[in-house]
């Protein structure tokens, strides 16, 4: 399953369910890419999902907020739209989280 995730504020039952299928992945798309900041309040909860699963984020939604590589957690996998469609490819089931 491919979880969307594109709005924020986001709540801690939301990271309960992701990291659960090592078989999933994420994409972070929208004003939630803010929560990806490695100084962030949300740091601590990517960090744990993305020990168990593939955490991407859409480039161009970064770069519209100002926000650079260096500013988020490691180990995201920034993908620009053509990266999106192929992880819609890899994973026909999706759940978008709003």
């Amino acid at each position: 399953m491919l979880h969307i995730i594109s709005k924020v504020p986001l709540t801690a039952p939301l990271f309960d369910r992701l990291g659960t299928n090592a078989s999933d992945s994420v994409i972070v798309i929208g004003d939630a890419v803010i929560t990806l900041m490695r100084e962030g309040e949300w740091a601590n909860y990517w960090d744990a999902v993305l020990a168990n699963m593939n955490v991407s984020v859409l480039a161009v939604d970064l770069a519209l907020r100002g926000i650079g590589e260096s500013d988020i957690v490691c180990g995201l996998n920034i993908v620009d739209y053509l990266g999106f469609v192929d992880l819609t490819v890899d994973h026909p089931v999706m759940h978008s989280w709003h």
